[in-house]
């Protein structure tokens, strides 16, 4: 027989095993697994997180931000933490406006963070929090803005989601705009959601540099706008200007049609995301014949005032026609370039040594990158036997056998501008910290003496009448003295052979011509009707040139211009008499 009271004793002893157990599971938990409870606890809720860098901005020379940086909100999920994964998954593709299936599959990635949308906007983040699903949330993103919209979109190039460069100056200057990221811990909640109060810094991001272009946005402008004139009314395939401060190499302006808007680079081609001014190299024809006439003076083969027999415009050389379009008999040095004589400029050709010749050519750069800095660019082509041929002499000496970009052409005929010395064209000007203080100037090779300056004097003289009473009429403007000379060129087909009805018309262009602070080069290719340099090329040069110096403030002096004008005027009249 069992004593009373055994059930209070058996269910005093349960409890007080199970009391003890307890107690014992509560020390195992709190006092000796204390530290792995708090490293568990840490591991789910902090985070070290990269605290992205500012990128730096891109500037023009004056200030004139061209890009810049602007902080987001991105959507992000967690997916461990989503509940009724199908109903989060229709309220965020509403909210956000994307494709269900595109939402389901991030969910279902099986990582424990997941962007559902970079970059969204302020509607779209107030419309997701809205719905508070557990385990999306939001963190600060940038995005990188062009301020000018197409404008210098080639040059710029663009980032990719994630702020790397990768076309134009934004991937060559990757080093510079990028910055450093910082680390720190981050604390979340069960939303997954950052508690921004609970945040631990362990080291501070820093900021990208600025990059400051020497680029004038004024004239970028300018030079855009005469490009928009020219495919609206001569529907070429394409059309690029360059302007530089032929005084130091400097690009204030690089422009090109088509072009794109970096801010949404998936709308636009492969090729018009490129320079084309850079990239792009055709045979120059005319405009050519300023470098040789500069070589040609230089080493004493001819003098300005020498008559020159172009054969009333046909010549035979070496079983082969040179012509002209218009034909002349035996004119001056000066007058071959002013009309552009092919015949007048194969003769006085010949005179050079083909090793000369070549040598020339390279001293100016051809053949070679100007190293403008301008990702992609082309050396051109210049003919690989060695010495050049005759027949390859006299086809480079009126500006064929030879390919070469704008931006060569305006490296070359800068030394010719400004009294003879050959300067690196550039697209940098510096480097600036996140005060505006500047951390580094472009380096710079230092200008390199090419021509003397009376041969320059001499060349600029003959053209000047280019554009007074030669083929580039239509780039005069008034107040100023313009000095240039027009190129017409056949293009090749796809065979291999020149194309009926396909040309390039270019300008070279530059003001004031005794004193420039502008050179300008217009190449426009397949215009359709009209095709000669001085109808299609040159009024756009004009354009660019008039409204250019204005903006610098260079001031015209229309009557010394037009004494100069009326004297030439004279002097012509009593030629005809």
């Amino acid at each position: 027989m069992r004593p009373a009271g055994w059930k209070f004793d058996a269910g005093f002893a349960f409890f007080a095993c199970l009391f003890a157990a307890l107690g014992v599971r509560l020390w195992a938990i709190q006092v000796r697994g204390h530290a792995t409870a708090v490293a568990e606890q840490d591991a789910q809720a902090w985070a070290l997180e990269e605290t992205p860098s500012a990128r730096g901005d891109i500037i023009d020379r004056n200030g004139q931000t061209l890009a810049i940086s602007k902080q987001v909100p991105s959507c992000f999920a967690d997916p461990k933490f989503v509940e009724d994964r199908d109903e989060a998954v229709t309220k965020l593709a509403a909210a956000l406006s994307l494709d269900r299936a595109a939402v389901q599959a991030k969910l279902d990635s099986g990582k424990r963070f997941v962007w559902i949308k970079r970059r969204c906007t302020p509607e779209e983040e107030k419309a997701v929090k809205a719905l508070k699903l557990r385990g999306v949330g939001f963190e600060t993103d940038t995005r990188r803005m062009y301020t000018l919209g197409n404008s210098m979109g080639q040059v710029l190039g663009y980032v990719d989601i994630d702020g790397n460069g990768l076309e134009g100056l934004e991937r060559e200057y990757q080093h510079v705009l990028s910055g450093q990221e910082g680390e720190e811990w981050v604390l979340r909640d069960a939303r997954r959601d950052m508690i921004s109060s609970f945040t631990r810094p362990v080291k501070d991001p820093q900021p990208g540099a600025t990059l400051q272009l020497t680029v004038d946005a004024r004239i970028q402008n300018i030079a855009e706008q005469a490009l928009a004139k020219i495919m609206e009314k001569h529907s070429p395939e394409s059309a690029v200007a360059v302007v530089t401060d032929p005084r130091t190499g400097e690009i204030l302006a690089i422009a090109g049609y088509p072009n794109y808007d970096p801010n949404d680079p998936s709308a636009a081609k492969a090729e018009a995301r490129r320079c084309r001014a850079a990239t792009d190299y055709v045979e120059p024809g005319s405009t050519w014949k300023g470098v040789i006439m500069a070589g040609l003076l230089e080493k004493g083969l001819v003098k300005p005032d020498e008559m020159i027999d172009t054969h009333g415009g046909n010549w035979l050389y070496r079983g082969r026609h040179i012509t002209d379009v218009h034909g002349h008999g035996t004119i001056s040095v000066a007058d071959v370039l002013v009309v552009s004589s092919n015949v007048g400029m194969a003769v006085m050709g010949t005179r050079m040594k083909p090793l000369d010749m070549e040598a020339w050519v390279r001293s100016f750069g051809f053949g070679k990158q100007t190293g403008a800095g301008i990702p992609g660019e082309s050396p051109g082509v210049l003919p690989r036997e060695h010495p050049w041929a005759p027949q390859t002499v006299v086809s480079a000496s009126f500006g064929y056998a030879i390919g070469v970009t704008p931006l060569q052409l305006a490296q070359a005929y800068g030394a010719i501008a400004n009294g003879g010395t050959l300067f690196q064209p550039h697209l940098v000007k510096a480097v600036l910290d996140e005060n505006g203080h500047e951390i580094e100037r472009s380096p710079l090779p230092p200008g390199k003496r090419m021509v003397s300056a009376k041969v320059c004097r001499d060349l600029v003289t003959m053209m000047i009448q280019v554009v007074e009473r030669g083929t580039a009429k239509t780039a005069r403007i008034d107040g100023w003295l313009v000095a240039g000379k027009t190129g017409t060129t056949k293009l090749m087909g796809k065979d291999g052979h020149y194309a009926d009805g396909k040309y390039a018309a270019s300008f070279v262009g530059f003001a004031p011509a005794e004193d420039p602070r502008l050179l300008v080069v217009v190449v426009v290719k397949e215009p359709q009707g009209a095709y000669y340099g001085g109808t299609v090329a040159a009024p756009a040069v004009g354009e660019i040139l008039k409204e250019g110096l204005a903006i610098l403030e260079v001031k015209p002096d229309a009557a010394k211009v037009k004494l100069q004008r009326d004297a030439w005027a004279k002097k012509a009249a009593e030629g005809r008499k």
